[in-house]
């Protein structure tokens, strides 16, 4: 089960708010809905104003709102971040866009066709190469890091560990030498990974195009490459991606498959690409950023595929299906990261004013290192252009935490706008013409946050309740799955009724 946010047992100052908030019943109840209407977002955005809707048909005012109506007279919107660490209500639903995002461009979906599923696509993961060595965990399969005895490094530290550590070992990660790790090309190589990646798909598709015997241009005019990846941060410091690739034609109908290119062309391509591609380091530094040793491709299996094989498998036969990776297997895994920030406290969510930051952030160690590392690198001429200072919070990496090219899938804002609109048919009078009708709307920001430590404790409690009974509902879902036949197996994967919200 997924780890939830802890509430902490009620103090004396959130006792006086919960007593505040509870003293007149009517006012806890509006109270709710408000909470229920934000998400129970932890840091809603609080907003003072009216909003009328007129009918554009005759010029009559259908409705109107206002602030004033809602306790303390504002109106709370939900923060929107993504990161858990700040609020795990809208981190949620972030998560829940980005898995909707990346499975439409799996098996179809939200104006996807279903047919992308046919195309040639895989599921790869790129790493960093290494830049000293550093605490593995293994959970008890042998020692961290293996040496002879006596080897030591020119500082004289050890260079192996023979514990055994835990994956929530704090140790894991720290590099054996902090004098002996390449702080700056880590940092550096964060940087410039984007360019690396960009550089990739330019590299994939010159190796396809003459895997088939055509030129760059001829191939551009016949397929596209698109793709959705996420970074995530390893314990190390340094950023990997995770991309589905998929194949298309170059039209912009998705329906049509891109028949001469198969999955064991498109794999020899990613592993030539990766081998040859590279970028130097900039500012006068020797070497060039490349891709670590570790690639990992796998084939990515058809939905309906992976299902017929469930409905068809002996019922005493427990093994798992010998298909490939299944598209909400990835979803799920994609989106698990979207919500994660640079290290697991919170501590690096905000950008950087000066070093000394980093003391009242209780930043130590060797991500301390990497930060005074970057600051350190922007501070110089020759590396204006890397803006590293102003993303030394995130070690040197600027791009964003899931991208995705223009013909793969939805966008978030598309996802949202479905949302809104859902929203706004439950709530709708039926007899009202919506598609004639303008808001005229006035507000203005007057604080972020909770009025007191009493509601966000409320507001603590209520977001976890909601996260354990969707967690729960997930669950019975994936019970009933293994057990259904193949009639109700298609049910199960059909896209929601208008009666559910878009997710």
């Amino acid at each position: 089960m997924t780890n939830l946010h802890k509430v902490s047992l009620p103090d004396e100052d959130v006792l006086a708010g919960l007593l505040y908030r509870m003293q007149n019943t009517e006012n806890f109840e509006r109270f709710r809905g408000q909470g229920e209407r934000c998400g129970w977002c932890f840091h809603p955005i609080r907003l003072a104003g009216m909003s009328t809707t007129v009918d554009l048909s005759n010029g009559e005012i259908t409705s109107s709102y206002s602030s004033d109506t809602e306790p303390s007279g504002v109106l709370l919107k939900a923060c929107g971040t993504r990161r858990a660490t700040l609020c795990p209500s809208c981190a949620s639903v972030y998560a829940a866009d980005a898995r909707m995002l990346i499975r439409s461009g799996l098996s179809g979906g939200k104006g996807i066709p279903n047919a992308v599923a046919n195309h040639p696509m895989v599921f790869a993961t790129f790493t960093a190469p290494s830049f000293g060595k550093v605490h593995r965990a293994n959970n008890g399969a042998g020692a961290c890091q293996r040496v002879k005895k006596h080897n030591h490094c020119p500082h004289g530290q050890a260079l192996g560990c023979n514990k055994a550590h835990s994956d929530d070992d704090p140790i894991v990660g720290e590099p054996l030498c902090m004098k002996c790790y390449d702080y700056r090309r880590a940092v550096l190589w964060n940087s410039l990974c984007s360019e690396l990646w960009r550089r990739t798909t330019i590299y994939t598709k010159r190796e396809l195009a003459q895997l088939l015997g055509m030129s760059q241009t001829a191939f551009s005019k016949r397929f596209r490459l698109s793709f959705a990846k996420v970074a995530e941060y390893q314990q190390r410091g340094v950023v990997h991606l995770h991309a589905v690739i998929r194949i298309d034609s170059a039209t912009k109908n998705l329906e049509r498959l891109p028949r001469a290119v198969d999955i064991s062309m498109l794999i020899s391509a990613i592993s030539s690409a990766v081998a040859k591609v590279s970028v130097p380091y900039p500012g006068g530094i020797s070497g060039f950023v490349r891709w670590g040793p570790q690639l990992d491709v796998r084939v990515i299996s058809n939905e309906q595929e992976y299902f017929s094989e469930i409905a068809s498998r002996d019922t005493h036969n427990t093994s798992e299906p010998t298909s490939g990776m299944r598209s909400r297997t990835i979803a799920n895994y994609i989106a698990k990261y979207v919500t994660k920030s640079t290290d697991d406290n919170g501590a690096l969510d905000r950008r950087l004013h000066s070093l000394s930051d980093l003391d009242q952030r209780g930043v130590t160690g060797h991500l301390r290192r990497m930060v005074e590392t970057a600051w350190d690198l922007g501070g110089r001429p020759e590396l204006a252009s890397r803006r590293l200072r102003a993303w030394a919070h995130t070690l040197g990496f600027r791009g964003h935490c899931i991208t995705k090219s223009r013909h793969y899938s939805v966008t978030f804002g598309y996802l949202r706008a479905e949302r809104q609109a859902w929203q706004i048919r439950r709530s709708a009078t039926p007899d009202v013409n919506h598609q004639n009708r303008q808001i005229i709307s006035n507000w203005k920001w007057v604080g972020t946050g909770w009025w007191n430590s009493g509601d966000l404790w409320l507001t603590e409690l209520s977001a976890q309740h909601k996260a354990e009974s969707r967690i729960l509902a997930r669950e019975a879902q994936c019970i009933d799955l293994m057990g259904l036949g193949d009639a109700k197996i298609s049910d199960s994967i059909a896209e929601p009724s208008s009666e559910e919200p878009p997710l």
